[in-house]
């Protein structure tokens, strides 16, 4: 006999509840839903950044990515999750930007590289990031957005199409990368502690905001799609400028004016 419709619903949703139960995130956001576990957030990371390559243009001087690889891999090593292999690459933009993707894949503009003064800044910018990994915002976000369509294609061991559609809007203020205010927030807290940690002044992630104050009133084009995405800036420092001034590095940690100057002569 053939079960009612009804009845098969509620015994999917009552699956489905269930699978959510047991794939909350570990870690530093133990509790919250996120149907997707790390290894499958690597792979899917794997196939954004793929994609991300061929519609935007990765800057290749190896040196100068070795260099941002080198202080993003600092800050990362001190983060609260290292089962993870970290990549960071540069994007040649105008834009003051940078974003990171699941599993670990960072990037960051050429345009914020440029309005940037030390190595303590660029690993504010870099440690932000790495935040957003080690709470893995990007796929609590896709299990809020799209939970029970990914929870079935994860059990039946699919390759979504979706994943197409998301690279195409991943910077829309509806997309994956549109973190709330709460995990931008969180993403600043945890990459001024990790840039602590590293041995940076951690009093580099306040100046780095003040950079977009600035840039917002000379040059508000170059920020839109950052603006878009992100909580009032001013907010930011405000709880920034709290916390660095708590930490063991807050005014004698690394920044590196020299070396960064070096750097940024490399840049387009």
């Amino acid at each position: 006999m053939m079960m009612k419709a009804a009845k098969i619903r509620w015994i999917v949703i009552a699956v489905l509840a269930a699978a959510m139960a047991g794939c909350a995130t570990s870690g530093i956001n133990k509790g919250d839903i996120n149907l997707i576990t790390s290894s499958e957030e690597v792979a899917m990371g794997q196939e954004f950044a793929a994609e991300i390559e061929t519609q935007f243009e990765v800057y290749d001087d190896p040196q100068l990515t070795v260099y941002v690889q080198s202080v993003g891999g600092r800050v990362a090593e001190v983060s609260h999750r290292n089962d993870i292999e970290y990549h960071f690459a540069v994007i040649r933009s105008d834009e003051m930007n940078a974003f990171a993707l699941p599993g670990g894949y960072i990037y960051i503009y050429t345009g914020l590289m440029k309005a940037l003064d030390n190595e303590a800044q660029l690993a504010a910018v870099l440690a932000h990031e790495v935040g957003h990994v080690t709470a893995r915002h990007s796929t609590e976000r896709l299990t809020a957005m799209y939970g029970a369509q990914i929870a079935v294609s994860l059990l039946l061991g699919d390759n979504p199409a979706e994943y197409k559609v998301l690279i195409a809007n991943i910077f829309s203020t509806t997309g994956f990368l549109a973190y709330s205010r709460a995990n931008e927030f969180e993403a600043d807290r945890l990459g001024t502690s990790y840039t602590s940690l590293a041995g940076y002044d951690p009093e580099g992630m306040a100046e780095l905001l003040g950079k977009f104050i600035d840039m917002e009133s000379r040059e508000p084009s170059k920020l839109e799609e950052w603006l878009s995405t992100h909580p009032p800036t001013r907010d930011r420092i405000g709880k920034v400028d709290v916390l660095a001034a708590s930490l063991p590095m807050a005014g004698v940690g690394e920044r590196n004016a020299a070396r960064y100057a070096e750097m940024k002569k490399r840049l387009p």
